[in-house]
């Protein structure tokens, strides 16, 4: 969930607070210490529910360290690089505008913005190929009035 509670999501004004939204991810672990590791990520996301005639999706790159906390969880902590994209279709969309409708013009190019965030989490493990893991993504953390985070809970599978 990109920009927890402020993005706009209807009409009434409601911010997005959870989302679905499908990823794929490839990382490795390498030892660095007997409980410290370092978890690199790379990582799509797409999103199912856009508004119309809109697609969105984020390659991202997870730099993270985890500590072994017990032989079935671990902390997350780290910096990640972000490229969310949105493409516009083109052409009009037909919106509420006040107590009518009308025509607007939708977007007819890609944007890509890029971004870097401030990592913590956790995961438990099942057993060796599963696992449940929370992250949480701050942006602007040196800007307190316009900070905004990011937050990921997944169910991972492993080779």
């Amino acid at each position: 969930v990109p920009y927890f509670d402020k993005v706009q999501v209807s009409n009434s004004g409601a911010t997005q607070r959870f989302a679905l939204n499908p990823y794929f991810a490839v990382g490795k672990q390498f030892q660095l210490t007997g409980t410290q590791y370092f978890m690199p990520e790379l990582g799509y996301s797409h999103w199912l529910e856009t508004a119309k005639k809109v697609q969105k999706s984020m390659i991202f790159l997870h730099y993270n360290f985890s500590y072994i906390l017990s032989n079935n969880f671990i902390f997350r902590y780290g910096l990640s690089t972000h490229w969310y994209r949105i493409k516009g279709e083109g052409g009009t969309i037909n919106l509420r505008n006040g107590s009518g409708y009308r025509d607007f013009k939708a977007p007819d190019k890609t944007i890509t913005t890029y971004f870097t965030t401030v990592n913590l989490g956790t995961e438990y493990f099942y057993d060796r190929t599963l696992g449940i893991r929370f992250d949480l993504n701050m942006m602007d953390v040196n800007e307190f009035e316009q900070r905004a985070y990011n937050y990921l809970f997944t169910v991972n599978f492993y080779r």
